[in-house]
């Protein structure tokens, strides 16, 4: 298999990030796969650079990126995805709430023929167990009612952070990408529609961890509004063929 390099956002995640970081090199490790991970620390002001740092004495293949002002998980994962070298590009969270193991099914997407596989919480599978939060559950449909209404209608989940790129197709994709917040993923995905990528959705097991991040409410509004944007810049025609690149396939 080619080399996978696995892009983890990071902020304030001094506490979740080691047992991430472990699991993941140990499931690459033992499979015996060529691989990096690139945890970009977007702003941190905890202990997440040191934890990196011995976690990264212990596993070469371990590398960072921080820069001292919160730029948004869209910037991060896109500083992360352009510095990446593998030819698989797996965008995963410092949670570790999608398991690594999860990626075989995401692989064997891409080994199908898919550019680019997106793990699903909510594609019906009975072979799949989530475990969500009841309200982040109401708001996350809500949300994608939105998303499939204005964007990306046949997608039933656009925000697990559990991603899968060929890589040149995610380092084309992130390239136009303009989105710093939290809906990052709903313009990549448009983009990559827009690009005509073979696109598949995958459903895969998750479980809530906590410690999360997001407001559920501050951030929701925030990334209404960024889905909104993303919406009137379609409109406009900014994500049309004729204004887009696309890598040979």
């Amino acid at each position: 298999m080619s080399k996978v390099s696995i892009v983890i956002p990071a902020y304030n995640e001094q506490n979740r990030l080691p047992a991430t970081l472990r699991s993941v090199c140990n499931f690459f490790t033992t499979k015996g796969l060529d691989f990096e991970i690139v945890v970009v620390s977007d702003g941190s002001k905890d202990h997440t650079i040191d934890v990196v740092n011995e976690c990264a004495n212990k596993h070469p293949q371990i590398r960072l990126i921080a820069y001292s002002v919160n730029r948004g998980k869209g910037f991060a994962i896109k500083t992360g995805v352009l510095s990446s070298v593998g030819q698989l590009i797996l965008i995963d969270d410092a949670d570790s709430s999608s398991p690594i193991e999860e990626f075989d099914r995401l692989n064997n997407a891409i080994n199908n023929g898919a550019q680019l596989a997106i793990g699903s919480r909510a594609k019906p599978d009975p072979t799949c167990k989530v475990q969500a939060l009841p309200y982040r559950t109401y708001i996350g449909n809500t949300f994608n009612h939105i998303v499939q209404s204005l964007l990306l209608p046949g997608i039933y989940d656009t925000q697990c952070g559990f991603k899968l790129f060929t890589k040149d197709v995610a380092q084309d994709i992130f390239s136009s990408c303009t989105i710093d917040g939290y809906a990052f993923d709903v313009e990549i995905l448009y983009l990559a529609t827009q690009k005509k990528y073979r696109l598949q959705e995958v459903s895969i097991n998750w479980n809530n961890c906590a410690g999360s991040k997001v407001n559920i409410w501050v951030d929701s509004l925030k990334m209404l509004v960024e889905v909104l944007k993303i919406s009137w810049r379609a409109k406009q025609g900014k994500y049309s063929s004729s204004n887009l690149k696309q890598v040979n396939e």
